[in-house]
Formats: C-alpha cells, sequence, structure tokens
C-alpha cells in the first residue's frame, strides 16, 4: 500500500511539478515515435513473413521445374532401353555364331543396329546407346557395338556380378575408365538368351552427358548461395564441394521425414538451412535443395535496416521538430512569467509583446491588455482621490466657525431692530437659517426635508435681493421628506436656474418648478424653470459623463455636485438635463429612496 502511494506520488509529481518543455517532449515522443516504433515493429514482422512466403514459393516452383527437367532426362533412357530391348535383331546378332555368320551378313546387321541406334538417339535425345556383346565379330569395332572382353575390370562390369539386370551409374562409377568415359550418366540392362532366360548375352547401355544433367540440375538459380544437387543415398552425384557433401551427409538421416515433400530444417558447417528432398522415380536415386536461412532473409534485412534508417531519421527529425515547438511555446511563456515577477515586484510598466495568435499568444495580448487596463484604473482612481482631496479642502474652506458666524448675524439683526429696519432683520434671520443648515453640524447626510427647507430660504433671499422676481411652485409628495440625501445638492441647481436661466431673460423675471417623488425604488427631484435654456454643446459640456468643471461656462458648475452623487450612489445615480435654447431647462436629480433618517431628540 505504501509502496503504491509513492509511485502515486511519484506520477503526480512527474506531471504537476516537471518542466513543461520536458512534458511537451515526452508527449510529442509518445504521439510520434511511439505509433512510429510499433509500426516499425509490424512491418518488420510483415516483411520477414512475407518475404519468407515468396522465397519459399519461388524456390518451391524452381525446384519442382528442376525436378521435371532432371526426370525427364533420366526418364529418356528407359524409354529406349524398352524399345531396344524389343528388338529381336538385337538378340539375333548377341546370340549368332561367327562360324555360321558371312561376312557380308555381319556387315549387314552392324549397318542396321547402328542405323536404329542413331534414329533413336535422335528420336529420343539420348547422347549415346552402346551394345557390349560376348562375341568376337568384325563390327565390334564400331562405337555402337563394343566385345565385353574391352569391359572386363571395370568397376561398372563388376556391379552386375550380384545378378542384377539393371544398373544406373553416375560419373564417378566410371572413375576407372579413360578420360572420355568417365563424364556419362547411364542406364545398363541385361539382355538374356531367349532360348535360354538364365544365360546373359550382352549389355545394353544409354547415356546421357554429365553437362547436360549438371545443367538440368542448376537450372534455376533460386538464391544466391543455394544448391540444388543429386544424390545416391548420402554421396552427392552433381558437385564435389566440401559443403555439398557436407549438406548430403545431414540431409540423410532425414530422408524418410524429407519424402513428405515439406521443407525442413538442418544445420551444416556451422551455418543453418532449409532443406527439400525430392526422390527421382525408376533411377533410386534423389534431388535435394538446400537454401541458407541467411540468403532466405537476406533481402528481409536489408529492407529492415533500410526502414530503421528511415525511422531513425523520422524520429530524428520528429524530435528535432519537437525541441523547436517546445522552445517556441516555453520562450513565450517564460518571457510571460518574467514580465509577471517585475509585475509582482511592483513594475507596473512591465508589458510583454503578443507573438503568435494561438493561446500562448492570445494569453500574452491578454496580459497586456490587462495590465493597460489597471494602468487606466490607477489613473482614474489617482485622480479621483485628487478630485476627493480637492473636494474635501473646499469643504474645509467652506467650513466657517458657527459661533462666530451666528454672533456676527445676530449683533446685525439687533442693530436692525433697534433703528427699526425690518428688512434687514427678515434678511439676516433667513441668511442665519440658510448656513445653519448649509452646516448641519457637519453631517454629509440630512432628511430630504432639511435640504428642501435650505433650498427654500435661498429663493426667499434671492426674492429679497431681487424684489420677488422669481416665483416658485413648490410640488413635494409628503411621504418621501424623511428620505436621507447628501446634502446641498439641490441649492446649486435652483441657483444655475435663477442665475443663469431667468435672469438671463430680458425682463429678468421668471417662475420655477420644484417637484420631489418617488419613482419605483428611486428619488427623484426636478427643478425646471422657464429661463434662456441651453444649446447642446452648452448641455453637454455640463452635464456629460466626461465634462470637466474646469471647461463649464457661464457659472454652470454642476460638475461637482454630479460627482458626488456618483460617488456616493453609483454610476447609475446623478444628474440629467433636458433643455432647449428659447424653452427654458429641467435638470432632474435622482438618488435611491433609502430608509427614514430617524429624527434626533
Amino acid at each position: 500500500m505504501r509502496c503504491k502511494s509513492k509511485l502515486r506520488a511519484w506520477g503526480r509529481s512527474l506531471l504537476l511539478d516537471a518542466r513543461l518543455r520536458g512534458k511537451l517532449l515526452v508527449i510529442f515522443f509518445l504521439l510520434l515515435v511511439l505509433p512510429l516504433g510499433v509500426f516499425t515493429l509490424y512491418a518488420f514482422h510483415r516483411i520477414n513473413t512475407v518475404i519468407e512466403e515468396q522465397t519459399f514459393s519461388a524456390a518451391e516452383k524452381a525446384f519442382e521445374d528442376t525436378h521435371i527437367a532432371v526426370e525427364d532426362l533420366f526418364g529418356r533412357l528407359p524409354q529406349v532401353a524398352d524399345i531396344l530391348t524389343m528388338d529381336p535383331t538385337l538378340y539375333a546378332l548377341a546370340a549368332s555364331d561367327p562360324a555360321d555368320t558371312s561376312y557380308i551378313q555381319r556387315l549387314q546387321d552392324r549397318d542396321r543396329i547402328s542405323t536404329t541406334f542413331t534414329y533413336l538417339r535422335s528420336l529420343s535425345g539420348v547422347d549415346r546407346i552402346r551394345l557390349y556383346v560376348s562375341n568376337d565379330y568384325l563390327y565390334t569395332n564400331s562405337a555402337d557395338i563394343v566385345s565385353l572382353t574391352a569391359a572386363q575390370g571395370s568397376n561398372w562390369l563388376a556391379a552386375f556380378g550380384d545378378g542384377a539386370s539393371v544398373r544406373w551409374f553416375s560419373p564417378s562409377d566410371f572413375a576407372d575408365q579413360p578420360p572420355g568415359e568417365q563424364d556419362w550418366y547411364s542406364l545398363m540392362r541385361v539382355l538374356y538368351d531367349p532360348s535360354h532366360v538364365q544365360e546373359p548375352l550382352a549389355v545394353l547401355r544409354i547415356d546421357i552427358a554429365a553437362d547436360r544433367v549438371e545443367a538440368a540440375v542448376n537450372r534455376s538459380t533460386i538464391t544466391r548461395n543455394g544448391m540444388v544437387f543429386l544424390l545416391n543415398g548420402d554421396r552427392v552425384l552433381t558437385g564435389s564441394s566440401d559443403q555439398a557433401q557436407a549438406l548430403a551427409d545431414a540431409l540423410s538421416p532425414q530422408a524418410d521425414t524429407a519424402l513428405s515433400g515439406g521443407w525442413n530444417e538442418l544445420s551444416a558447417g556451422g551455418a543453418r538451412y532449409h532443406t527439400r528432398y525430392i526422390p527421382l522415380e525408376g533411377c533410386g536415386w534423389a534431388l535435394a535443395v538446400a537454401l541458407p536461412r541467411d540468403d532466405i532473409f537476406r533481402t528481409s534485412r536489408e529492407l529492415q535496416l533500410e526502414l530503421l534508417a528511415v525511422v531513425i531519421l523520422l524520429a530524428g527529425a520528429a524530435y528535432l521538430l519537437a525541441y523547436l515547438l517546445s522552445q517556441s511555446m516555453v520562450r513565450r511563456l517564460l518571457r510571460l512569467n518574467d514580465s509577471m515577477q517585475a509585475v509582482e515586484r511592483g513594475d507596473v510598466s512591465a508589458r510583454v509583446e503578443p507573438v503568435g495568435k494561438d493561446e500562448i499568444g492570445q494569453l500574452m495580448r491578454s496580459f497586456s491588455n490587462m495590465m493597460t487596463r489597471i494602468d487606466t484604473l490607477m489613473d482614474e482612481k489617482l485622480e479621483q482621490g485628487q478630485q476627493i482631496k480637492a473636494l474635501e479642502l473646499k469643504a474645509l474652506q467652506a467650513q466657517i466657525n458657527p459661533h462666530f458666524l451666528y454672533n456676527s448675524l445676530d449683533l446685525i439683526n439687533c442693530t436692525a431692530i433697534a433703528r427699526n429696519v425690518p428688512e434687514i432683520s427678515r434678511m439676516v434671520n433667513a441668511l442665519a437659517q440658510f448656513y445653519r443648515l448649509s452646516l448641519s453640524r457637519g453631517r454629509e447626510v440630512i432628511p430630504l426635508a432639511d435640504e428642501l427647507r435650505h433650498a427654500r430660504l435661498y429663493v426667499e433671499i434671492q426674492n429679497l435681493r431681487f424684489e420677488d422676481r422669481v416665483q416658485v411652485d413648490w410640488d413635494i409628495e409628503p411621504d418621501i421628506t424623511r428620505c436621507p440625501i447628501i446634502k446641498i445638492v439641490l441649492q446649486p441647481i435652483i441657483e444655475n436656474a435663477i442665475i443663469h436661466g431667468i435672469f438671463e431673460k430680458p425682463d429678468k423675471t421668471g417662475r420655477l418648478r420644484i417637484a420631489a417623488c418617488r419613482q419605483g425604488r428611486d428619488l427623484c427631484i426636478t427643478v425646471e424653470d422657464d429661463g434662456v435654456g441651453m444649446d447642446p454643446a452648452t448641455r453637454e459640456a455640463n452635464f456629460s459623463a466626461d465634462a470637466s468643471s474646469a471647461n463649464t461656462k457661464g457659472g454652470y458648475g454642476v460638475r461637482n455636485i454630479n460627482e458626488r452623487l456618483h460617488l456616493a450612489y453609483g454610476p447609475g445615480y446623478g444628474l440629467f438635463c433636458e433643455s432647449a435654447p428659447g424653452k427654458g431647462t429641467r435638470v432632474t436629480i435622482r438618488v435611491p429612496a433609502e430608509a427614514p433618517v430617524p429624527e434626533e431628540k
């Protein structure tokens, strides 16, 4: 169990911890070289099998052709012998007494026999026909009829001592004969006296030249070192090399098994052979073939070496291709990793140039785009921080010491009452309440009722200044006045409507409509005037999402209000403006309708 866990841990480590380049090379090896190796082994096996089958098939056919040719040659000898043994002239000539036969008759008999022999030689294809007779005729001096006296003491004649009537002889059986009488394959048959069947009269000899037999035996070259030879038992009749005799000695014990006609394996002289053995009909000899195993598989080995060389080249090319591909992929990944490590060290300016359109190239491109986006977000964050600091500074500058301001306004109010100037007293009271609501004890979020009261005091102060030139209609839903809202967002919008809308009209008078209602989950406050209105360019410069307060014209400083609303409630909330030249302006403040602020005691 522990060994299995270690093996599993090792495999997991190999898959997860090994270098990517090594894993890619292993994958390429498994996908390319391994199938190629399996295919090569299969091809080796198939090549051996096919070549062996084809070699044995070709050897089988060639050996059969050789067997037919040799058997045809040797088959002619008994045919001629059978024909001649049926000729009574031959018996009459061999049995006649010279004393009873005239010289003319002997010449006629000789000529008739010679003519018969010549005719049979030309008809059958044998090379020589000879008759050995025991009587001493004048015609025994010819080449066709020979006296047995001339053969006395020869090995072949002695071979008939066992009483056999028919014998086959090879060139080795004529080794004791003169040179011209050695190179023959012969069939000899004893002719007996028809009147006394036990008394031999003559010996009929039919010959085939040894070179013709050699040509028939070696008519087909089966393999480079393959051999076909004629055997008489364990003696080689054709060819006298030591290798042929060694094969004959090894083949002789297998002769009985070889008679089945199949191929057998044997070893001789340190080499392995495939052999086949076929007996020849009538003569008692046999034809054998020996194919060296090395010859049979020489072609397959050559093909295997060529195929192995091709496989090695393909494997090398595949490895080189795998190495180059892995280098290309790993190099780009390393570049991407270096850039990521640089970012990790704090260098946010690090970039990587995308290379390629594959997944790695897309990853590099995504990383570059991500870092560019991070830079943009950091710049935006920095800008927002600077703007927040600026707004905080403005708010800090706007915070006046409440006690000093209220004491000063109270002194002005007492002086106005003492001197009987009610307008100044009214103005001072409105201004004091206005600033008290503006300060709101330092709170940033106040009830909507306080924001509306702050706006009313501002309109009242403006009408005190400008002799009631602004008429205001208030349309406020009662149940929303306790909803919270960030302070001082409504008064600047009303200020813009009065100063830059109504007071820019020729008569400098006009009407405002201020409405507040709930729309779904939102709270909408609308400021609508009948002033001069704005053209699209001015409206876009002041109320669009990318408008800058530095670029606003004519006092439309609403950018800060919009930014405060975005920071407090999100990008979906803020100011929305509808305006046209000569038709007035309508500004909507949209904020979420949150839970009411609890009343302070």
